[in-house]
């Protein structure tokens, strides 16, 4: 896991380097999560924290970017399953990793994630009846708002995620949420 790490950081760096310019993204949010059970109705949204650090590497190529993050990302779900109500939460660190493309102050942006699982209430793993998966990769796809602001730009940023891998190995059940996020991007 370090080597690719590594080995990601020093493509980032080379990437940078050759970049036009560069933005630091700090940014706070909420994420409005819920999880897709096959055959289990009653699901509700649940609406949890996000934040953040992103790093806007512009391209030559007129209005494209290129934009990892780091972010942590509460997800989850509220269910009635079972004549009970259960408040599900997982909490991930996320990294999304965004091909952004600006029309004047409008963008939108796509890209893979991969999230590591960072906590659990102990009701999921009594509900799910496992322990959940530690990663979960997936899917990102949002527009957004880049308002100038004295040196930088206020950014107002909305998200849909989709998962992909399913939240514990014998269920199929995968996250799905929103995320709005409000951050200044700060010119390096």
């Amino acid at each position: 896991m370090k080597k690719y790490m590594f080995s990601a950081m020093m493509l980032l760096g080379a990437i940078a380097t050759k970049a036009q310019s560069v933005e630091l993204i700090p940014k706070v949010g909420l994420s409005i999560a819920r999880q897709n059970f096959k055959d289990i109705d009653g699901e509700k949204s649940k609406i949890g924290f996000t934040g953040g650090l992103a790093i806007n590497i512009h391209t030559k190529a007129k209005g494209l970017s290129f934009q990892p993050e780091i972010n942590f990302v509460n997800k989850g779900t509220k269910l009635n399953w079972e004549e009970r109500n259960t408040n599900l939460t997982l909490n991930y660190l996320e990294v999304p990793l965004l091909a952004k493309y600006s029309f004047g102050p409008l963008y939108i942006n796509a890209g893979p994630s991969v999230a590591m699982l960072l906590t659990k209430e102990q009701d999921v793993v009594k509900d799910y009846g496992n322990k959940p998966n530690r990663f979960e990769i997936g899917a990102q796809a949002g527009i957004g708002l880049a308002i100038p602001v004295g040196t930088g730009k206020v950014i107002i940023d909305g998200r849909y995620h989709l998962g992909f891998t399913d939240i514990v190995k014998q269920m199929n059940v995968k996250n799905r949420g929103v995320m709005v996020s409000l951050g200044y991007a700060i010119p390096l």
